[in-house]
């Protein structure tokens, strides 16, 4: 019986086609082995540190701010609503049982200031909490004296915590702008009060402290460039130890939140087939498109770079439009307290104030101040009776006459003032008397 009808001859085509399949799966996989080894290298990134300047005024500072002596006490001293009234005398030992901290402090204000550089996940920052402390002091300083009649030695506090808090953010990331920005409220919230008891010397000597201490301002855009290269040592940090992406991304979720927890769960996986320096790029682009856009006028209201599209950036990514805004009002107010103390020079001097903010300058000021919030050009001045309206455009860029910003929903029981607060999507005007802090 013939069985090769049953059992035919094996088929050359046959067999060199799953030889090719299986050839062309090897290179695949070889393919895919080749991109994710390409993927998953760390990328080489430059990031340059500053050199340190001997002597460091941030050495003075930290000196002065880890030798304050009771700090909550001088905190609920300076306080709105204290839990405890202080007298007097109670405030005078406070200041004077922390005269060596005022005198470091003043120490340091002769040397230029930088913050070390944040080079790792893992930096701690706890200097700028005593920072905020010696703001404190210095307001109560100013309180003291101003309870004495020592209107210039008040101004002259307040003005300490605003050079402080100028110098803060000099070198350092995000959180030391903000920290910058809350000791300049310190000492400015009450200024405005004592700028009404300057004679027209006093008022001068102070503007023209004011002027140099605000050109000593380090952008918001290169806090954003050293906040930058603190983020690109943190992906790194991340790249070469998974524990640590795991313990970065744990600690930006919050706790017992569904959803967080399956993003979480999305980006660690995404992390493994996402090119590492890919994320690097994304992260580095949007960081300097941020940057670049903030050294633009804030009155053009341009949109925000795009957010990268990758997850972890997503997930690692703060937002810093609300970090800006407050830069730009804290620029506005100390723009508006400097014209404050011109025009108090000014009317001391003729009488009167002037019919224009250009009567100023050049004898009460070098040049008038930017509106921060508007595209160009300076504040807004207008005489109402023998007062004056100053005021900016505020976030909107939109002149209301001089209509402040007035919004009684965010209004608190524990700070009723907290409607006249600016937010970025404010509506009206900064106003000098109103808009204040």
């Amino acid at each position: 019986m013939d069985n090769s009808r049953y059992n035919p001859p094996p088929n050359p085509n046959r067999r060199n086609a799953c030889f090719g399949c299986a050839g062309m799966g090897v290179i695949f996989l070889g393919l895919i082995v080749l991109w994710w080894t390409a993927a998953m290298r760390n990328p080489v990134v430059d990031i340059p540190t500053s050199a340190m300047p001997k002597p460091n005024a941030f050495d003075y500072y930290v000196s002065a701010g880890n030798a304050v002596v009771g700090d909550k006490q001088i905190g609920d001293a300076v306080a709105t609503k204290p839990l405890t009234p202080y007298s007097l005398g109670q405030k005078e030992a406070l200041v004077q049982q922390n005269a060596s901290v005022i005198q470091t402090l003043h120490q340091g204000f002769a040397y230029p200031y930088l913050s070390p550089p944040a080079r790792s996940i893992n930096a701690l920052f706890p200097y700028f909490a005593k920072f905020r402390g010696v703001a404190r002091l210095l307001s109560l300083r100013g309180q003291v004296k101003a309870a004495r009649g020592d209107w210039r030695g008040a101004a002259d506090s307040y003005l300490d915590a605003i050079r402080l808090g100028e110098d803060v953010p000099h070198g350092s990331v995000l959180i030391g702008e903000l920290v910058g920005v809350a000791c300049q409220a310190i000492g400015r919230r009450p200024m405005w009060e004592t700028a009404n008891h300057l004679n027209a010397a006093q008022a001068h000597a102070a503007s023209m402290r004011l002027q140099s201490i605000l050109a000593r301002r380090f952008s918001y855009a290169d806090t954003l460039q050293e906040e930058k290269r603190f983020g690109q040592s943190a992906l790194l940090e991340m790249f070469r130890n998974p524990k640590t992406f795991n313990t970065a991304m744990n600690s930006n979720s919050p706790p017992s939140d569904p959803e967080a927890d399956a993003a979480l769960s999305m980006s660690q996986a995404y992390y493994l087939l996402y090119s590492k320096s890919r994320i690097m790029h994304n992260y580095t682009t949007y960081m300097d498109q941020f940057a670049a856009q903030s050294r633009q006028s804030y009155g053009l209201h341009l949109p925000p770079p795009p957010m990268p599209t990758d997850l972890i950036n997503r997930s690692l990514l703060p937002t810093f439009t609300e970090a800006r805004i407050k830069d730009v009002d804290c620029q506005t107010q100390n723009g508006m307290l400097l014209l404050t103390l011109a025009l108090r020079e000014y009317r001391l001097q003729h009488g009167h104030y002037p019919k224009s903010l250009t009567e100023l300058t050049p004898t009460c000021l070098q040049k008038l101040p930017d509106d921060p919030f508007a595209a160009q050009g300076t504040f807004q001045y207008h005489l109402d009776g023998k007062n004056y309206v100053l005021y900016s455009v505020g976030p909107d860029g939109v002149d209301d006459g001089g209509t402040p910003i007035d919004d009684p929903q965010q209004a608190s029981s524990t700070n009723p003032n907290s409607r006249y607060f600016i937010k970025a999507n404010s509506k009206g005007d900064v106003v000098a008397g109103t808009n204040l802090w």
